[in-house]
């Protein structure tokens, strides 16, 4: 049984998140083209469950967690510095696009948003109700990130405990999503129904959506496991079964069949797609089209950047005198299109450029 190999970046996953992040774009933007109601009601048609997306992201996200620490020995540094690069990787960038975000929402006022600014940057749910969300952060889509993190400090603690790493962090996940919510007899999988314990991040903790996480960390124990990597590779080689799954899952996005970011609603379907696609492609011929790979490099950008980018536009049209153009489907056009290109000097200069060197600062080499 050969062992895995681990190269650094997985083609079928940055296609996969790329295409969630323009979903997630698009769900965002489509109002923008009702005054044509046949696109609207196209793009009402492929993309009015783009919230999907979410699931799918934190799907790879579990992934991605067991990619990259497999058969690594973390001694207490070496955890220390994990933290700090996945915080690095990601907080720099959200910083600062929040800031810009808050700048065009309360532009010199922003003194007094300073508390609920703060938390959205520090990763703290703004409220106690409205499952899973919690409170839009300032950056609203920061609601998501807030687990995101939590995640990785899931991650870095079970980490101490070596080679019990996953046995450690199935027990957590056991605790805070099947043992509280039990003992207070609000055990569910639905994460717009959970139990308000009156505190906002053991709210978030203990709702259902962590799940899909679980899934992409199943699926990551499968793929790095030299037995299990061969039975799935096998498995799914058929063209057939592959074919049959992506169809499936296709018709659950677009019907909204089971509608909801539970892990029975879509994150079922995110992480059988998921298995699915990431064993096909390791072996197959296919060959994955450049820009799509790229889509998913800049992801990242795509997901923070394209409300401020519409909010900017719309600052910018209001400004010259022009609002009645801050709207419309050629608005949409011009939203996305400056989103990319935004997000690729984003992924640049702030993913890349401005991590690495905060990177270099606090972990030299």
């Amino acid at each position: 049984m050969t062992a895995i190999t681990h190269d650094s970046k997985i083609n079928s996953i940055q296609v996969l998140r790329g295409i969630a992040s323009l979903i997630v774009a698009v769900y965002h933007l489509k109002y923008l083209t009702k005054e044509i109601p046949g696109l609207n009601q196209i793009l009402n048609f492929f993309f009015d469950n783009g919230s999907a997306g979410v699931s799918l992201f934190f799907v790879i996200s579990g992934f991605i967690m067991v990619y990259i620490t497999d058969r690594k020995t973390f001694t207490t540094k070496k955890i220390l510095q994990f933290i700090i690069k996945r915080f690095i990787r990601v907080w720099p960038t959200y910083i600062l696009i929040t800031l810009f975000s808050a700048f065009l929402i309360y532009r010199f006022q922003i003194g007094n948003q300073a508390n609920q600014i703060l938390r959205s940057i520090f990763f703290i749910p703004l409220a106690d109700h409205t499952p899973p969300f919690y409170g839009y952060a300032t950056l609203s889509v920061g609601w998501s990130l807030n687990y995101e993190i939590y995640f990785y400090i899931l991650i870095s603690i079970s980490l101490f405990f070596k080679k019990h790493r996953w046995i450690t962090f199935f027990v957590l996940i056991t605790a805070t999503l099947i043992v509280i919510p039990w003992y207070t007899g609000y055990l569910t999988l639905d994460p717009t129904k959970t139990f308000n314990y009156g505190n906002s991040y053991l709210n978030m903790i203990s709702n259902p959506i962590i799940w899909n996480f679980v899934y992409g960390v199943l699926v990551g124990l499968l793929y790095t496991s030299p037995f299990f990597n061969q039975y799935f590779l096998q498995l799914f080689s058929s063209f057939t079964l592959v074919s049959a799954i992506v169809a499936v899952s296709i018709w659950q996005y677009l019907s909204g069949f089971l509608g909801g970011l539970g892990p029975f609603q879509w994150g079922i379907c995110s992480g059988l797609l998921f298995l699915a696609v990431l064993f096909h492609t390791r072996k197959s011929t296919i060959s994955l089209p450049k820009w799509l790979i790229h889509l998913g490099d800049i992801s990242f950008s795509i997901y923070l950047l394209h409300l401020p980018v519409k909010l900017l536009i719309e600052t910018i049209f209001y400004k010259i005198g022009y609002p009645a153009y801050s709207e419309g489907s050629a608005m949409f056009f011009l939203t996305i299109s400056m989103t990319i290109i935004f997000s690729n000097l984003s992924y640049k200069y702030l993913e890349i450029g401005l991590s690495n060197y905060i990177k270099n600062l606090l972990l030299p080499h």
